[in-house]
């Protein structure tokens, strides 16, 4: 089978994707339960976690403050709530074998839950800024809640780790903090959104 039952019962299909079976609740709820790094940082660091702070580095050290590009950030990585996060290195042996079988397969999902959202655009239009947030917050989290030692990550040549987040201090949440603080920071950009847009909003 190609499909999966989500946390609120409906049926997410991989293969056919149907838009229909997208839910923000789905999605942060898996999102908070889904660990980076294969379990291997110092404690819990749920894709839900990182996902916001891609958001906050993008506004805070980036300046951005149009309300559905920081949305597409908040969502940059929303899919993994059905696919799943794969670790760079895995993604990087799998392409060994697969060529970028995995790339295109996740690509696709992407598209379609931020197509979803009404977020494709403002994502593809600024995807450049979104990635620079992205590997900021990896830089961050290989700076606080990484083992020090081994090779260092290429990460560390291109991206100064912020200091004004304390992921030591944000151990204190569980999982159903980061599931909450999800949908919340999603409904208050998007109602910015609607504001914006004179009351045009997006599907939750």
């Amino acid at each position: 089978m190609t499909w999966m039952l989500t946390a609120t019962g409906a049926v997410f299909d991989l293969f056919y994707l149907g838009r229909e079976a997208i839910s923000l609740l789905d999605i942060a709820h898996h999102l908070a339960q889904t660990n980076r790094y294969n379990g291997a940082a110092q404690r819990p660091v749920s894709v839900a976690e990182h996902s916001l702070m891609v958001c906050d580095i993008l506004e805070r050290a980036h300046g951005e403050r149009r309300p559905e590009v920081l949305l597409a950030a908040l969502m940059h990585d929303a899919h993994e709530a059905y696919t799943g996060d794969m670790t760079q290195p895995l993604k990087r042996a799998f392409r060994e074998y697969a060529n970028d079988a995995w790339d295109r397969f996740e690509r696709r999902v992407q598209h379609q839950v931020l197509r979803h959202f009404d977020l494709l655009e403002p994502f593809k239009t600024n995807e450049q800024a979104i990635h620079w947030a992205d590997m900021t917050a990896l830089a961050t989290e290989r700076a606080q809640v990484m083992a020090q030692g081994g090779p260092p990550w290429e990460v560390e040549a291109t991206h100064q780790a912020v200091t004004w987040i304390d992921m030591q201090a944000q151990a204190r949440f569980a999982w159903d903090d980061w599931r909450q603080a999800f949908i919340d920071r999603y409904g208050e950009l998007n109602f910015a959104r609607q504001l914006r847009a004179g009351g045009i909003g997006a599907t939750a």
